[in-house]
């Protein structure tokens, strides 16, 4: 898995519970009962401070999965390592 992949999915361990690193790849919002919109403010904060980039709030509604968020990281220059 991806540096981006690994760093992501403890992102998204962190903040949704009862998905784990190993299945956050696979996560939609659609398909977690924990992603709220709580769940998604606190999402962006902690992928914010993760990768040292500030999400661009218009895209928010786009970013409804795993993937998704991966596409919009890989599309950022070069997040911090």
């Amino acid at each position: 898995m991806p540096d981006l992949d690994i760093r992501l999915a403890r992102c998204f361990a962190a903040v949704l519970p009862g998905v784990s690193e190993e299945e956050a790849s696979a996560a939609r919002r659609d398909q977690v009962d924990a992603w709220d919109s709580l769940a998604t403010v606190t999402l962006v904060r902690v992928v914010e401070e993760e990768f040292g980039i500030t999400v661009d709030l218009f895209e928010l509604e786009n970013l409804d999965s795993f993937a998704a968020w991966r596409e919009y990281l890989s599309s950022q220059a070069a997040p911090a390592e």
